[in-house]
């Protein structure tokens, strides 16, 4: 099976379809969902993680919507892997919102597993942990990021671009970081990293 290299086109298709789903995420949710899924050590099986994206429906899904999705992994999974994954040029709130909720639910399972390994260094716990915040930071309520911004005496927009900046550095790295404290939290090895 061919998987298309996922267009414009098939972004406003998956979108549009998305949105007319019940309880379904959104398009950039679905991205930032993806992300957290590819980057994860435990990685999950077309039917589970479509399952989040669409609860209810992932089983009854048209080959066209299928293939759109199984692009959009292809997608973010080459990003992720051999181009660097990299965050749209412009800061956009509604956008980031969407992505940080997306990849919270996807990251926050396996995050706290690692986090909770005695055996895991207090380096590797902390560089997690500021990944995990940078990445979901705008999945925060929208009070909290201006009392954020007011205790820090800095502009909300400054700050937003700020944190922004950061996802993007964040992102590059993240499933490298995931691998290195994978592995050093005695929860997986590196036969089950090369599967």
């Amino acid at each position: 099976m061919q998987i298309p290299q996922f267009t414009e086109l098939h972004a406003k298709q998956l979108s549009t379809f998305l949105n007319t789903q019940s309880g379904a995420m959104s398009l950039t949710q679905s991205q930032g969902y993806l992300f957290g899924v590819i980057c994860s050590p435990e990685p999950l099986e077309v039917h589970q993680w479509l399952e989040n994206i669409l609860p209810n429906t992932a089983n009854d899904l048209d080959e066209d919507i299928l293939f759109l999705f199984m692009a959009l992994h292809h997608q973010v999974s080459e990003q992720v892997f051999e181009l660097g994954y990299k965050l749209p040029a412009e800061f956009e709130y509604d956008f980031c919102q969407h992505w940080s909720a997306g990849f919270l639910t996807a990251s926050q399972a396996y995050t706290h597993k690692l986090l909770a390994s005695e055996q895991l260094d207090i380096q590797y716990k902390q560089a997690l942990e500021s990944a995990q915040a940078t990445l979901s930071f705008f999945a925060l309520d929208k009070q909290v990021i201006v009392q954020i911004a007011q205790q820090n005496n800095i502009d909300e927009l400054h700050l937003c671009e700020q944190q922004y900046e950061l996802m993007g550095d964040f992102a590059i790295g993240f499933a490298e970081l995931i691998e290195i404290v994978a592995l050093n939290s005695g929860l997986y090895t590196d036969e089950e990293w090369e599967e």
